[in-house]
């Protein structure tokens, strides 16, 4: 497994939550030191709980869910460390360490599920939208729509001709990455809003054909396995695995990404 120095996790937050010393709340800080000590002092349980206690304050991140994740394998507790891995991956979908760590769980598992075949283009295009967070995509098409506007100046106040050409190349172009930045971003935010997905958490779950438990059994998955949320009625879940296969589970069994 793949770990990141604990420390990170204070420096990153230190950046990213500028209001986290501002609010001179002296608890939160110790909270961050403590369960640095304690994960390198192997002690994973107490900096597990510190780390869960910065979250039940309102404090989120990539890292900080990354660092939970760590703590829960080492507790070896797969199913809980894979959700929290998925979570960081939601956040940070480009870092390698993420997704060495769910690479690296899965294989341990008793599932081994065959995702539905896709043509090349459609998976290259969707690899590319899930590089980054709708934000991200966001950002870069903003800086797209400067450069774009930027150009169409130029071939404004250009006087040479040629460097009217190039404006207008580059117009098309930053014009073409604005649409697609725009594509990405509003892709992604739907993917994160619409497009639930879950781990199971218990050792062995068998999928019902309807939301009872007099339906029949359809087939049966273990823990650690991602599922696709699809349905609800009550407190049974739709599930779909990566083949394709549905069926109905008790919400028990499950806990959302």
């Amino acid at each position: 497994m793949k770990r990141r120095t604990i420390f990170v996790l204070v420096v990153f937050l230190t950046v990213s939550v500028p209001g986290l010393y501002a609010l001179d709340n002296l608890p939160i800080e110790q909270y961050f030191q403590q369960a640095a000590e304690f994960y390198q002092q192997e002690e994973y349980r107490q900096a597990l709980d510190n780390y869960l206690q910065i979250m039940d304050n309102g404090y989120e991140g990539a890292v900080l869910f990354y660092n939970i994740g760590n703590c829960y394998f080492k507790l070896h507790e797969k199913s809980q460390a894979l959700l929290w891995y998925e979570r960081a991956l939601r956040l940070d979908p480009s870092n390698e360490d993420i997704k060495h760590n769910i690479s690296y769980i899965n294989q341990t598992l008793i599932d081994k599920i065959d995702k539905m075949p896709e043509f090349l283009l459609v998976q290259w295009w969707n690899n590319l939208s899930r590089s980054m967070t709708s934000n991200g995509w966001a950002v870069v098409s903003i800086v797209a729509c400067l450069l774009f506007f930027t150009m169409l100046l130029l071939i404004i106040i250009a006087r040479r001709r040629w460097l009217q050409s190039i404006s207008l190349l580059l117009s098309i172009v930053f014009f073409v990455c604005l649409v697609i930045t725009i594509v990405f971003s509003r892709k992604e935010q739907l993917r994160y809003v619409k497009n639930q997905e879950a781990i199971i958490t218990q050792s062995v779950v068998i999928a019902k054909s309807t939301p009872t438990h007099s339906g029949s059994d359809l087939f049966a998955i273990h823990e650690g396995l991602k599922v696709a949320i699809t349905d609800r009625i009550g407190e049974w879940y739709e599930i779909k695995l990566s083949n394709g296969e549905k069926g109905w589970v008790e919400g028990e069994n499950l806990e959302k990404i």
